[in-house]
């Protein structure tokens, strides 16, 4: 059985620890700093790898020909079903600055494209691809995928069509930007997705449909973004998750909704890679034969389990064991 491709950002997360977010033209110290692997390619990626140690899991990305990319080649080489004979090297490795604030706990993110912004259809060889399952993105933060094609209408729509045409099952995600590119940019890649993965936010700006009110989600109206979205092309499951919990709505009508567990706050050491890990959790039940329902909940499961650690991907466990962790401890009200 082929396993789950993924194609998108590979980044390099530098973890700052300051005082305090300064003002401008301001000096604050730096009290720790630590590196890890981000972006969507390696998260979710080593997610997969986590949940499930014997998946297939190639890799298509652009990591710089420079010592950070040696380190993203060789962590995600560490994990032996991941194959990463599709990463390919040139320029500088992609880096997100992420300043956290010792105080509020707070973090300010400032990201270089790097390499990444070179990724196109073309490094994709699908002919040697032992997949059957593609996940791609982050659609917003990859320059050239993210350009008008005269056919697709930008190239991330053409590179999910090609996978169509080999055969290939296809997902995307989105990155969480503050802007008015998400109308343009996301609706073309979703003619061509299977399995579409958004938060409250994302889908709020995609569809132009209000979800949430001063701090409270409207469950009628994800419901109708969710509607929007399959609209637009998505051809299986629908998916929209947010920190309360997930729904989701198939193509056949089928709507499913999962309360988010319930942690306390003094548990929670990052909530970097959250999303990442519940689109992990969906993929992996949607590759393996689950309904929606249970990916409802490996991927609640897996985003709460990120929560527990200090990296993006290091809480995530088995799937069996996501899938007991979400069961057997407490959840939210919906």
């Amino acid at each position: 059985m082929s396993g789950i491709a993924v194609a998108g950002n590979a980044i390099l997360d530098q973890y700052k620890l300051i005082d305090t977010y300064p003002a401008a033209s301001s000096l604050v110290s730096v009290r720790s700093v630590a590196r890890t692997p981000g972006g969507l390619m390696c998260n979710c990626a080593i997610d997969l790898a986590r949940l499930d140690p014997s998946l297939r899991i190639p890799v298509v990305g652009v990591v710089g020909d420079d010592p950070d990319g040696d380190y993203l080649a060789g962590q995600l080489a560490s994990y032996p079903g991941i194959d990463t004979s599709q990463l390919h090297r040139a320029g500088t490795t992609s880096f997100t600055d992420v300043m956290e604030d010792s105080t509020t706990k707070t973090r300010t993110f400032f990201q270089y494209r790097g390499a990444n912004a070179e990724l196109d259809v073309e490094h994709v060889d699908f002919d040697r691809l032992d997949a059957n399952l593609l996940h791609a993105g982050y659609i917003l933060l990859l320059d050239r995928l993210d350009d008008t094609d005269d056919v697709y209408g930008t190239r991330m729509a053409r590179l999910l069509a090609t996978a169509r045409r080999h055969g290939l099952r296809t997902s995307v995600d989105v990155v969480s930007e503050q802007s008015d590119r998400f109308s343009r940019l996301v609706p073309p890649a979703l003619r061509y997705t299977d399995y579409c993965v958004l938060n409250e936010t994302e889908a709020a700006r995609t569809t132009g449909i209000t979800i949430q009110d001063a701090g409270t989600i409207n469950r009628s109206a994800l419901r109708r973004a969710a509607e929007a979205l399959l609209g637009m092309g998505v051809s299986t499951w629908v998916v929209i998750h947010w920190p309360g919990g997930a729904v989701g709505l198939s193509r056949q009508g089928a709507w499913e909704e999962r309360p988010s567990v319930r942690l306390r706050p003094d548990q929670i050491v990052t909530t970097t890679g959250a999303g990442d890990a519940f689109a992990a959790g969906v993929l992996y039940a949607a590759w393996s034969g689950a309904g929606l329902s249970d990916a409802l909940e490996l991927g609640t499961g897996a985003a709460a389990c990120s929560l527990l650690a200090g990296s993006a991907t290091d809480g995530v466990r088995s799937h069996h064991d996501v899938l007991a962790f979400y069961r057997d401890n407490p959840h939210h009200t919906l």
